[in-house]
């Protein structure tokens, strides 16, 4: 210690972040996969960059297929895109197919919610209701297309082998689309955590975590690439079925993210 000599340390100028990839489709995720800071999601894996919106959706069909965290998602295009207008269906209720579409950019996005189960409060109607699998067999598919596909707070309070039956329908259904059109992009998003007051013993967060892991577990040999929700959800701590706006909007990010 008597010719101990001062160590100088540079301090280095870069952000960490700025060293990380750009996210994009097919990267593997990580346990955990982010972190927030400063009210932002920050991917462990890859880098996040802003993205413009409507810009990125010009040419694009975006299919949104699932339950209401993913009819969270048009409700966000349309609050965000000014020009991005709603087309009457002449459907009823709540759970109703909905498409908004942006002619100049040639932009389409529509909504339409899984088969059954459907457990809810509000009235809907039951002669347009179609199985995922269903669904995806007769889309053509194309460059151009995006599918997204959320799947699960409806199956939590039946037993698991009924949720792991339709997640393996989905996924020959996907078999089928990525066979005819490989160049078409297919996004799971994973279910988010939800309230821990309302009938915790069929709805509770321990039922959505094993499907959680059925998801993951299932379509990790397709070509598909995951946004997970769950983790996203349990970093803000939303604790709601239906997460804020600002929560749905860093999920769109990272969708933005993989597509442009």
């Amino acid at each position: 210690m008597e010719n101990f000599t001062v160590i100088r340390v540079s301090k280095c100028n870069k952000d960490p972040d700025s060293l990380k990839e750009k996210c994009k489709l097919g990267m593997t995720s990580t346990v955990p996969s982010g972190h927030v800071w400063k009210g932002t999601w920050n991917p462990v894996s890859c880098r996040l960059t802003p993205v413009k919106m409507d810009e990125c959706l010009r040419g694009k069909f975006i299919h949104l297929l699932g339950d209401s965290t993913i009819r969270q998602w048009i409700e966000y295009f349309k609050a965000s895109i000014n020009s991005l207008k709603s087309v009457d269906l002449h459907d009823y209720g709540k759970l109703q197919h909905q498409l908004a579409v942006d002619l100049d950019r040639n932009i389409n996005i529509q909504w339409q919610k899984h088969g059954y189960p459907l457990i809810g409060s509000s009235a809907y109607s039951v002669k347009d209701i179609e199985y995922m699998a269903r669904v995806i067999d007769r889309t053509g598919g194309e460059k151009n297309t995006v599918i997204v596909i959320s799947l699960g707070q409806h199956f939590r309070p039946f037993p698991i082998d009924v949720f792991i039956r339709r997640a393996l329908n989905v996924h020959k259904a996907i078999q089928r689309l990525l066979l005819r059109s490989p160049d078409t992009t297919v996004i799971i998003k994973t279910e988010n955590i939800r309230e821990m007051h309302n009938d915790m013993e069929r709805f509770s967060d321990f039922h959505g975590y094993i499907q959680y892991l059925v998801m993951t577990d299932i379509f990790q040999d397709l070509n598909v690439s995951i946004i997970d929700t769950w983790d996203i959800t349990i970093a803000y701590g939303t604790n709601n079925v239906h997460p804020p706006p600002y929560v749905v909007g860093n999920q769109i990010n990272i969708f933005l993210n993989y597509i442009c």
